[in-house]
């Protein structure tokens, strides 16, 4: 237990021999080298380690939470998905996607034992938006990854549906995507449509909520999000989930997507779940 705020106060007891630190990580994921920051928390000993999933490249990156988190005696893992930020490789969804697993697995490493003290049975998801997709849609093929926090998740198979009936919606994501144009290798918006059509199905999230609900979820949006609209993002999930019996705890935030307004309670939230997970069974 830890006796102070690490939310808005920095840890008074800091292990001085074995101080916080940050360190650049990277991975293999396809065969393309992918590029990483470790936030290595305070003590001596393995720890508890989150895998924070970032948002769409060029967007917001979460280091506050990291940090926080960090504070509070989790190491964090954040990554540049294929073909963003440096990293090698195409950017696509569905690279996105594998990008996770690979991700568990180098943490699971003796490499990450001993250089990071990654406590592999310890391993908790969180994930930002399209990471948020990625955290819990992973978590559906990971039957150890048992505690997830999704923060403004983006439906990817819902909205792959949308785009099959709705011209206007796909003009409009389009130019948000071209915004971001220099911080990912892509051919063209077209082609990460074309994948969300053609996984509107599977990567629907509805589609799995029998599985979902059996994790301890926390799922926060944003009701003024323009980006993941509560109203098809948010709310059919969280839906779905509570007539699955899930004990999902959700919130909506009166903010926008990426939270400017609203980081200490954002934080707030996920550190007051994050503190109550209990790691007796083996992750």
């Amino acid at each position: 237990m830890i006796d102070f705020d690490p939310v808005t106060q920095d840890n008074p007891k800091a292990d001085s021999k074995y101080s916080s630190s940050l360190s650049p990580a990277v991975f293999i994921s396809g065969g393309s080298k992918v590029l990483g920051t470790m936030f290595i928390t305070s003590g001596e000993g393995l720890h508890p380690t989150v895998l924070l999933l970032t948002g769409f490249p060029g967007n917001e990156v979460n280091y506050d939470i990291a940090h926080m988190l960090q504070r509070q005696g989790f190491n964090v893992f954040t990554f540049y998905s294929r073909g963003s930020w440096g990293s090698e490789g195409v950017f696509s969804w569905k690279n996105l996607i594998d990008d996770t697993p690979a991700a568990l697995t180098f943490l699971k490493s003796d490499f990450c034992k001993e250089k990071f003290q990654v406590d592999k049975n310890k391993i908790v998801f969180a994930g930002y938006s399209m990471g948020g997709f990625s955290a819990l849609f992973n978590s559906i093929q990971l039957d150890n990854i048992k505690n997830v926090c999704a923060i403004a998740p983006f439906n990817m198979g819902m909205f792959g549906q949308l785009l099959t009936i709705n011209e206007e919606i796909k003009n409009v994501t389009t130019e948000k995507m071209l915004r971001t144009k220099d911080f990912i290798n892509c051919p063209s918006p077209e082609k990460l449509y074309d994948e969300m059509i053609l996984h509107k199905t599977d990567w629907n999230l509805i589609n799995h909520t029998k599985t979902l609900s059996q994790k301890n979820l926390l799922i926060i949006s944003a009701k003024y999000d323009t980006t993941a609209p509560v109203e098809l993002h948010h709310k059919p999930l969280i839906g779905a989930l509570k007539l699955a019996n899930s004990n999902v705890k959700e919130f909506i935030l009166e903010s926008g997507h990426s939270f400017s307004d609203k980081r200490i309670q954002l934080m707030r939230l996920i550190s007051d779940w994050i503190s109550k997970i209990n790691f007796l069974e083996k992750e």
